[in-house]
């Protein structure tokens, strides 16, 4: 008998990508600023500009703690994801989560001359995940 070809084994599922709610950005306990090294993160889902719930809570501290100490200044390093050929379209995307972020800390008291806000859109050379906002405390 002829002998037939095995069927193709069927494509791998994609990789389940991590919900925005699932990664939990954190403050130093204490009442402390986050470390320049150790930038606080906030996920977004994809193609979203809306802040996930659980970071809100979490920059509601960190609007708290920026209004107890004046001094700090506060990078938003904005990331989302892309290909070269939307490299246009993730830094826009990237700078409306920015500015979603930067808006929510102005509204809870944090003065918006503090903040510099930077949209590198898909330039994500740290390994780390794409749809992000990243906070550094720049001084103390």
């Amino acid at each position: 008998l002829p002998t037939l070809p095995a069927p193709a084994a069927p494509p791998p599922a994609p990789a389940a990508r991590p919900q925005a709610s699932q990664q939990a950005a954190a403050l130093p306990p204490g009442g402390g600023l986050p470390p320049r090294d150790r930038p606080l993160r906030i996920s977004f889902g994809d193609q979203s500009v809306d802040l996930p719930d659980q970071a809100k809570t979490v920059l509601n501290q960190l609007a708290q703690r920026l209004k107890d100490n004046e001094t700090p200044r506060i990078q938003l390093v904005a990331f989302a994801a892309g290909t070269a050929e939307t490299a246009s379209q993730a830094r826009r995307l990237s700078l409306s989560r920015a500015l979603a972020v930067r808006t929510y800390l102005i509204d809870q008291g944090v003065r918006g001359n503090r903040m510099d806000v930077r949209a590198l859109g898909n330039k994500v050379e740290d390994g780390g995940p794409a749809d992000r906002v990243d906070i550094i405390v720049a001084d103390r």
